[in-house]
Parts: C-alpha cells; sequence; structure tokens
C-alpha cells in the first residue's frame, strides 16, 4: 500500500469520525431541548432504538404515567448521519397501540425497545400504588 492510499483511507475514517461526532452532538441537544420542554411531574422521557441492514431509527417519546400515553414523539429513522429527529404526531396516543401506528419496520421496533424501558421504569410504581 502506497502513503497516497494510506493518507486517503485515514482522511476517509477522520470524516467519517466527524460526522458521527456531529451525529451525536445534535442527538443529545434534541434530548436535552426535549427534557426541558418536558419537565413536569408524571412524564417519563425514553428512547428506543433498532438496527436493521441497511437502515436504522431511534424514537424519543414522552410518555404521561398518568394517562398511559404518548404525548409527544420524535423519530430519527435514515441509513447515514445526516438523518435528524422529526415529530411524529401519529404515534401520540395509548402505549397499547405504540407500535401498530409506527409507519415503517424499524420505527415499530424501536418503538418497541422504548416501551420496554417504559415498563422497567414504571415497574416499582405500579406495585406501590
Amino acid at each position: 500500500m502506497t502513503w497516497q492510499a494510506a493518507a486517503i483511507l485515514v482522511a476517509g475514517f477522520a470524516v467519517a469520525g466527524f460526522f458521527s461526532y456531529r451525529q451525536h452532538m445534535r442527538y443529545a441537544r434534541v434530548v436535552n431541548q426535549v427534557a426541558a420542554e418536558e419537565n413536569r411531574g408524571g412524564v417519563l422521557l425514553v428512547t428506543g432504538r433498532a438496527k436493521g441492514k441497511l437502515r436504522g431509527a431511534v424514537v424519543l417519546l414522552v410518555v404521561d404515567r398518568r394517562r398511559n400515553a404518548v404525548t409527544r414523539a420524535l423519530v430519527m429513522e435514515g441509513a447515514s448521519v445526516f438523518a435528524r429527529f422529526r415529530e411524529r404526531p401519529e404515534l401520540a396516543g395509548p402505549l397499547g397501540t405504540l407500535t401498530e401506528r409506527a409507519p415503517s419496520k424499524a420505527v415499530a421496533k424501536a418503538a418497541a425497545d422504548a416501551l420496554t424501558m417504559v415498563s422497567r421504569l414504571t415497574a416499582g410504581q405500579r406495585a406501590a400504588a
């Protein structure tokens, strides 16, 4: 391997790493923004993710524990580091039918992952009530 090929390979990894870092920072910014906006009693902020062969999805759900319903949902879906969170009002509603309202398989898997987090976070509170 020549030094030019090695330099191109290293540059490619550096660019990919930079874009991955930028996506992570956007993710953290959105999570912190939603957490600040939805900071009130009886509300959970949970995330779920799904990996596919080509595309994946991440969902960010605001769950009202009293009503047992999703009040706000954001979804990041795609195959590149340029994917961004978008509001998905069709996912708002009862927790029991959340995966049925998902627009794709990846979003349904990510929503199911988020629902397991909801059940973990509310397990002790149901027994105490």
